[in-house]
């Protein structure tokens, strides 16, 4: 009930839909200029300041470890309803780039379909977590995780490497997204020709 009312309190009727916006940084240096930002912007302006990770696991020493990694290199994003003021802001953040979908005197949001699908996947930290599933034949089936039910949307898999990309529109484009995926079964067909 406490989470509810907290968001309930960022709904000021005065105020717009907070929505996700994507800000352009120099790449491997997300997470300094997310703190950066944190720190430089008025917090009465965003909601949230975040880079989007996932998690995967690799292999060194001959055990498995678990890493996480930036989703979208050279990006962070922040939840705000008033992006002209976080904009104004961020021109005070060292290595700033670009508020992305600036143009001249509006700013574009994520596209809200897309803001809803990595709200669904992420966990409090913006992390997408491991998924696993099974290959038959030529069919994926996601058992476990964020993925379960998104199938249709993985275009590439790496069992070498569990990842599976994703096929997305971002930023005006279709975007090859890399998430962890862990294939624990792989059944061939019996009836193939």
């Amino acid at each position: 009930m406490a989470k509810l009312t907290n968001f309930l309190g960022l709904m000021n009727p005065e105020r717009k839909v907070i929505m996700w916006y994507a800000v352009q940084v120099e790449t491997g240096k997300e997470s300094v200029i997310k703190d950066y930002c944190s720190k430089l912007v008025d917090r009465t302006t965003y909601n949230d300041i975040f880079v989007l990770r996932f998690n995967k696991v690799k292999k060194f020493y001959g055990k498995w470890h678990q890493e996480s990694k930036v989703m979208f290199p050279g990006y962070i994003f922040i939840d705000t309803d008033t992006p002209e003021q976080v904009y104004e802001a961020l021109k005070n953040v060292p290595a700033f780039t670009n508020l992305l979908g600036r143009d001249k005197d509006s700013f574009v949001p994520i596209e809200r379909s897309k803001e809803e699908l990595f709200r669904k996947m992420v966990n409090d930290n913006y992390e997408i977590a491991m998924s696993c599933g099974l290959i038959d034949g030529d069919k994926v089936t996601i058992t476990d995780g964020p993925l379960a039910g998104k199938e249709a949307m993985i275009c590439k898999i790496n069992r070498h490497k569990r990842t599976a990309t994703l096929n997305v529109e971002m930023f005006g484009d279709k975007v090859g997204v890399t998430v962890g995926l862990e294939v624990v079964e792989k059944r061939i067909s019996k009836f193939s020709l």
